[in-house]
């Protein structure tokens, strides 16, 4: 939990850092989104009056295939910690959940400040414990009543100075580390041992780095990967964005910074820590205590943006907000048929492996820095599934299709077709099979 004057401490060190270090703040790209005064506020949503929203929202994470927006909340006190599942209305609203006739909220977890999820199906959460500095484990199947299977004491390798600790986490599937050419401490290629299917990102207010481990759900153990570098001395939220293959990081503490990076990293020369390769950065919507983000799935975009959620701690009636103008990610496609002349197969599209059953691996080679439109495609025209939609620089680029439509439901077993477009120009096709 951030106290008030640890805020004011990490504020004015923020300053100094960034004029000592020489920050380039002229080169931000301006926020991506509506302005604070245009966002939807959906405080009111946890009840009427003076709620349980006002003080010490952390953080979120949304879940694309249940469409469910979880938040949570650092005290005060620990005690007065709470996580709450946050669905859509039917009425383009948002409500809390209930299941069996009880309210989707949980309360004790200590100091809450970030929350995740790995599997998607599973009702499963993952919270950072702040002061403990211990990743957690809770069953919330059963709503109202969190059962706490796994703690992990990853206490040692996170660097708590005062009031500075963890403060987000997000889960990456082995399938996109494997496709952003992830490496570990040493350099060397890494994806998960543990049997979870992909690696847990921490980040940290003291220094602002973010820590991966390889979490084991069946023994209790865990392996260190590394540490990894943001460009900031400061980072408050992490959400990693599996339709894009990009990581979110949210930078706080006087700089207000939205940073985009895509998994790859250096080495920093004398360190034992590495350093993330940001695609972007963006200047963030104002300077309020914003705590968490939540980047709703780029097959949401429509009309070249969607939604992302911002928590805001001690922000009183505005404290859960929603930016529906989100346009990062998105790209607005030229409207062309899956019948136009391009190629079937070339050099500029593939698939690998094809035929599949759970997921593929589909890479697509630019020629020059554009803007990207990769779709599936059903054999009657009908889109199934935006893959990827975004600028992307000259080179190849690999995106994971699980075999999920846009509902997040497994297609059927068929040919469906993949289409490449790029600055508006269908530039590869290419057929994929799905075997279930």
């Amino acid at each position: 939990m951030r106290h008030s004057s640890t805020r004011s401490f990490l504020w004015l060190t923020g300053i100094v850092l960034a004029l000592l270090a020489g920050t380039n703040a002229s080169a931000l790209d301006p926020w991506p989104a509506e302005p604070l005064s245009s966002a939807i506020n959906l405080t009111e949503i946890e009840g009427p009056g003076v709620n349980d929203f006002y003080n010490d929202l952390s953080g979120a994470v949304w879940n694309p295939v249940t469409r469910t927006l979880w938040v949570c909340r650092n005290g005060p006190g620990g005690s007065a910690s709470k996580l709450w599942a946050i669905v859509e209305d039917g009425s383009g609203g948002y409500e809390v959940d209930s299941r069996d006739g009880n309210r989707g909220e949980w309360t004790g977890f200590g100091d809450f400040e970030g929350v995740t999820q790995a599997d998607f199906e599973e009702d499963v959460i993952y919270a950072i414990v702040e002061g403990e500095e211990r990743i957690k484990e809770y069953d919330v199947s059963t709503y109202g009543a969190a059962v706490l299977t796994n703690d992990w004491n990853t206490s040692s390798y996170l660097p708590l100075s005062g009031g500075s600790g963890a403060e987000g986490i997000t889960f990456v599937p082995d399938s996109c580390l494997a496709a952003a050419g992830f490496v570990d401490a040493d350099g060397l290629p890494r994806v998960s041992g543990g049997g979870m299917g992909g690696l847990m990102f921490v980040a940290h207010q003291n220094g602002g780095n973010v820590f991966v481990f390889d979490l084991d759900r069946l023994a209790g153990g865990f392996t260190f990967v590394g540490e990894y570098g943001t460009g900031y001395s400061e980072t408050a939220a992490l959400e990693f964005d599996r339709s894009t293959g990009e990581l979110y990081a949210w930078h706080d503490a006087g700089f207000d910074v939205l940073s985009v990076f895509d998994l790859a990293s250096s080495e920093v020369l004398g360190e034992s820590r590495r350093e993330l390769t940001a695609l972007r950065r963006f200047s963030g919507p104002s300077s309020q205590n914003n705590e968490g983000i939540a980047v709703v799935s780029a097959d949401d975009c429509f009309a070249g943006s969607r939604s992302l959620f911002m928590t805001v701690d001690d922000g009183g009636e505005s404290s859960l907000l929603c930016y529906r103008e989100f346009e990062d990610g998105c790209s607005v496609c030229v409207s062309v048929g899956v019948a136009d002349a391009a190629p079937w197969s070339n050099d500029r599209l593939d698939a690998l492996p094809n035929p599949f059953t759970n997921e593929t691996a589909v890479s697509f080679l630019l020629r020059s820095p554009s803007d990207v439109c990769l779709g599936v495609f059903d054999l009657a025209g009908r889109e199934v599934r935006s893959l990827h939609a975004s600028n992307r620089s000259t080179g190849r680029h690999t995106v994971i299709w699980d075999g999920r439509d846009r509902r997040g439901e497994k297609v059927g077993s068929g040919v469906y077709l993949m289409r490449l477009q790029a600055n508006g120009r269908v530039v590869g096709r290419r057929k994929a099979i799905v075997l279930r």
